[in-house]
């Protein structure tokens, strides 16, 4: 049972990481607590095809936006506590910073 707590507390953890704005040049995206993402502009990794409002969910250094039968998967890792860096497994990445 202690296990299994402190598995879950690190995942809230991770997702807390996500809450509020994050923005390139050329894109903002708005992760709440409710796992929604708002996305907006356009970018790379063929984010750019998803604007609007997004189911989101994390795991295993994974996230995944959603929206009915459709989804997409990417890598991310934080670079420092303003830094976000979203990646697919081709290597291409997207940047960005916390406002």
């Amino acid at each position: 049972m202690v296990l299994w707590v402190s598995s879950l507390s690190g995942c809230l953890d991770e997702k807390s990481k996500f809450i509020g704005t994050w923005q390139s040049q050329s894109i903002s995206m708005t992760f709440d607590s409710n796992n929604k993402v708002t996305i907006t502009g356009s970018g790379l990794l063929g984010i750019a095809s998803l604007t609007g409002t997004f189911n989101y969910s994390i795991a295993d250094q994974k996230i995944t936006f959603s929206s009915g039968d459709f989804g997409r998967t990417f890598n991310y890792s934080f670079s420092d506590s303003n830094q976000l860096i979203i990646s697919d497994d081709s290597g291409a990445s997207l940047l960005l910073t916390k406002k």
